[in-house]
């Protein structure tokens, strides 16, 4: 079964990037995510969302 909810980490590997950058972009409102007890936490959904998005703009 596939996670739902991604982890800073789980997102750097994800995007190949590093968790610096996930951070940042998650704390400058770039990258869908919420902060719950101190940690980011990430909806899959909402971040293949986020993709899919930033490739329709790329092709338009």
């Amino acid at each position: 079964m596939a996670k739902e909810n991604l982890t800073v980490k789980d997102v750097a590997e994800y995007l190949n990037r590093s968790e610096t950058t996930i951070y940042n972009m998650l704390n400058n409102g770039e990258l869908p995510g919420i902060k719950l007890g101190g940690k980011w936490i990430v909806r899959k959904n909402d971040l293949d969302e986020f993709l899919n998005n930033m490739l329709a703009e790329q092709q338009n």
